[in-house]
């Protein structure tokens, strides 16, 4: 039976090797076999990146409330055997907020941070405001100024015109105490 089995495999080995697909399914499988590898890969750095491979759990269930703890509940975990929180530098935005019409972007004195809280303004478009600043001058005289620089026209004008000033509003001069100047009726 061995020897029957062998010269069959044979026969189609022969057959396949012949045929005029050989090559294209050759390269089908040479490229699926080095995306397996490249997946394997790939999940074992994830792994190896999160700590100890040990895969990251996430829980789609609502939040709910628990009673509070008393004491013929058994004692929680301890801390070591819960997941390892992420390590590293906080995302960059998570500080900065959206620009708003009452907290308004001031093009005059505005740096790449600040000019990156309005919408569609990212690192590379602020740092070609700056430039246009600095070329005019050290300062915009006009909101229409921002259409000098590549990528924004009349559409980002408009939505961005109420998130800028050119300017910070003046220092309104403190009022004078009501009875400053006024003699009291008598």
């Amino acid at each position: 039976m061995l020897p029957a089995l062998r010269e069959a495999s044979s026969r189609v080995a022969a057959r396949v090797v012949g045929s005029r697909f050989a090559k294209p399914i050759a390269r089908v499988v040479l490229a699926a076999t080095g995306l397996l590898l490249l997946a394997f890969i790939g999940k074992t750095a994830v792994a190896g990146a999160m700590g100890a491979g040990a895969p990251l759990a996430v829980s789609m269930a609502p939040a709910t409330t628990a009673a509070p703890p008393s004491a013929s509940t058994a004692p929680e975990p301890a801390a070591s055997a819960q997941a390892p929180a992420p390590t590293g530098p906080p995302p960059a935005r998570a500080a900065q907020t959206q620009a708003t019409a009452d907290d308004p972007v001031i093009l005059n004195t505005a740096n790449v941070d600040d000019l990156r809280r309005l919408p569609g303004i990212g690192e590379k478009r602020a740092n070609a405001i700056l430039a246009l600043r600095t070329r005019l001058g050290g300062r915009f005289h006009a909101v229409e100024d921002l259409l000098k620089v590549k990528g924004i026209g009349r559409a980002t004008l408009k939505r961005l015109r109420p998130l800028v000033r050119l300017d910070p509003p003046p220092a309104s001069a403190p009022a004078p105490p009501a009875d400053a100047g006024v003699e009291a009726p008598r």
